[in-house]
Order: C-alpha cells, then structure tokens, then sequence
C-alpha cells in the first residue's frame, strides 16, 4: 500500500482507521475526516488508537490516531451509525463514460515496483494521459475519471475500500490544470452512500480551484452498475509528477 514515493497512501492510513472505528464501534461509517499530519515511510508497523467520544441511540462519535513509535500519522473523527427511514434518493448521475473493458490503462503507477500499482488496475475513462498533457498542454474543463479494480470478480464493497480509491482524487489537478501536476493530500472527508458488491469502482473527479499552491476538489465513486457507493473530499498540496516520490517532510497520500 506503498505510493511509488515509498510512503503510505494516505487513502489506506484512513481507511485503517475506519475499519478500526467500526470494529470497535459495532456502527457502519456515516461520515469521516482525516488531518494527515506526517509521512509513514517503509512498512515497519504503524499502532491505530480508537477513542469513543460519545455513544448515542443511533449515532456513535469516535476518533482514530495512526502513530508510529510514538509519532502521530493522522487523526480521523468520524460519525457511525444507522437508522430506519422511509425516503431515499440520488440526485446526482454519474459521468456517461465507457465501460472500464473499453478505456485505456491509465499510465502513472507502473507494476512490478513494489509499490501501490500492484495492487490496483486503473483505466481512463475521461480526461487524458499525463504525457498528453505534457505535449498538448491547456486547461480542462476540470472533469476526470478512472476505473479503479483493486480485486478480481464482484465482491462487497467496504468503507476501507471508498477511502483507498477515493485518495486518488488530486489525479484530476493534470488535466484540470493542462500541468502534470498532482497532490499530496492535507485533508480527506468522506461520506457513505449505499455499499454494494462490484468489481469496479468508478471515481469521478471534479476539480473545483487551484490556489496559493492548494487545489481543492471532490469525487463521487460509484459501482459497475452505477450505484452511488460515497463521495470524498480533499485538499492537497501540488506538485509535479516527478516530484512525488522526493517529498519527505509533508504530508502524502
């Protein structure tokens, strides 16, 4: 769960969280938010602490530190639970894009180097490739999607998994910005629509400002058969794709 900078994905380090959360709660995920605070460099073992604010009839408050010998990683806070309701609805669409058998591989986490890409398949289902950006340069509308698979076959659907996937949302800044630029998350919000069994994972991008050196964004993840399975928020510090890998002293996703 290595980025090709040899650090932790930041979307995995909440997604720990998470899973923790729930196991210690009992009570599936409302909402979250993550403050990422220092890179965890290497695989040594990284201890995650729950703390249970306050426990309601239908809503559990909690709180999640990832440290490593005593040096904190992230804080998530998170919101649990669930209750009965006679309304539902989506009033949001997903993107009209090809099915992932038809879209490109997307050509950024190379396999076969130990890292992050060999454990996940993307493909581009809008926007372009970063050496496209690279030669034809201009802005985009601020759209983008990928298919991401991260196991073989339909399966269930977990929190952990919305918070892996949607880690990947500064991808978007490239295309947005025409600049093969990405993110090293500050900040992750997720929220948790209806989880169902898929194969893939859809994350649809909407870049929203780039500023001071920050761009801000959002993403929706749906399943194959275009269920709203969440959304995800973040912040992220931008820098160049050659860069991501040399950064240390920041925080990464």
């Amino acid at each position: 769960m290595l980025t090709p900078g040899e650090t932790l994905q930041g979307g995995a380090g909440l997604g720990a969280a998470l899973a923790a959360m729930q196991a210690a709660t009992g009570r599936p995920v409302i909402w979250a938010t993550a403050q990422y605070l220092s890179f965890a460099v290497g695989m040594d073992p990284i201890d995650i602490a729950v703390t249970i604010e306050v426990a309601g009839r239908n809503t559990t408050q909690a709180r999640c530190e990832l440290s490593r010998n005593g040096d904190e990683i992230l804080t998530a806070h998170a919101a649990l639970g669930s209750r009965d309701f006679e309304l539902e609805g989506v009033w949001v669409r997903p993107p009209d894009v090809p099915p992932p058998d038809a879209c490109a591989p997307y050509r950024f986490f190379a396999r076969g180097r130990g890292h992050l890409g060999d454990r996940a398949e993307f493909r581009l289902a809008l926007g372009r490739q970063l050496d496209d950006i690279e030669r034809e340069g201009g802005r985009g509308d601020g759209s983008f999607a990928l298919w991401v698979r991260c196991w073989d076959g339909a399966r269930p659907t977990t929190v952990s998994d919305l918070a892996f996937v949607g880690d990947f949302m500064p991808l978007g800044f490239a295309d947005a910005t025409g600049h093969p630029y990405a993110g090293n998350s500050l900040d992750n919000t997720i929220r948790v629509g209806k989880l169902v069994d898929t194969e893939w994972i859809l994350l649809s991008v909407h870049v929203q400002q780039v500023a001071n050196g920050f761009g801000y964004g959002r993403a929706e993840l749906w399943s194959d058969d275009r269920t709203l399975l969440g959304e995800v928020s973040q912040s992220a510090i931008l820098r160049k794709h050659s860069r991501m890998r040399e950064v240390r002293a920041e925080p990464s996703s």
